[in-house]
């Protein structure tokens, strides 16, 4: 896969992340299926490869454009276990009470449930957000 890194002096990039972040990479092409679709999406990503043929003094030079699509691997699945053998993962998610009730904002204290530091979490991606417009500005 292409990286930032190695395309950093080059204009009109479509990435997949940040510039900020190390491990970005180009954007993936879009594919589309429907020619008659293209208007209803907002950025279409296409690459293409300039080649030039030089076929000496007296042929001149032979020049063309040939599209391809980038894209990025399929993400690894996950080994499979031996069906004889538990996995320690799987193990230690068995003995973990889960509250299967998403819908229920009340959290309920008798089954052991709720966690204290709950709000930690929405605090931290407060902070993120407001320290990401701070550097936006």
């Amino acid at each position: 896969t292409p990286l930032l890194a190695n395309n950093k002096d080059k204009w009109g990039l479509a990435l997949d992340g940040q510039l900020k972040h190390e491990d970005t990479n180009l954007a993936s092409s879009t594919l589309v299926a429907d020619p008659s679709q293209r208007e209803n999406l907002g950025i279409i990503v296409q690459y293409k490869v300039k080649v030039k043929l030089c076929l000496g003094p007296l042929g001149g030079d032979l020049v063309a454009e040939l599209p391809f699509i980038l894209m990025h691997p399929k993400p690894e699945d996950e080994p499979q276990a031996l069906p004889g053998r538990d996995s320690p993962s799987k193990a230690t998610t068995d003995s973990v009470p889960v509250d299967t009730n998403l819908i229920q904002l009340d959290a309920d204290t008798s089954n052991g449930l709720v966690d204290p530091d709950d709000d930690i979490i929405f605090e931290d991606f407060a902070r993120l957000r407001l320290k990401a417009g701070e550097s936006e500005a």
